[in-house]
């Protein structure tokens, strides 16, 4: 699932997308996240993309952030 719909205006490079494709995939997969239309798909992905935006890209970092803020919920 790519995760480009949630970007929006912002402006991330090739390489920034692509770690942020790898730490999105991952999170989901980890979280058992299958079904594109589980609102909890979007949350992941604005968590990923914010987190990108604040100049976190190492997709290990990110996810492992990812994870976290959604067991905390």
């Amino acid at each position: 699932m790519p995760i480009r719909k949630y970007i929006g205006g912002s402006v991330f490079g090739p390489k920034t997308i692509a770690q942020m494709m790898t730490a999105f995939e991952g999170a989901r997969t980890i979280l058992n996240l299958d079904d594109p239309n589980d609102p909890m798909v979007e949350a992941v992905a604005k968590k990923v993309v914010s987190l990108a935006s604040q100049g976190i890209t190492d997709p290990d970092e990110i996810r492992r952030r990812v994870i976290a803020d959604t067991e905390g919920q």
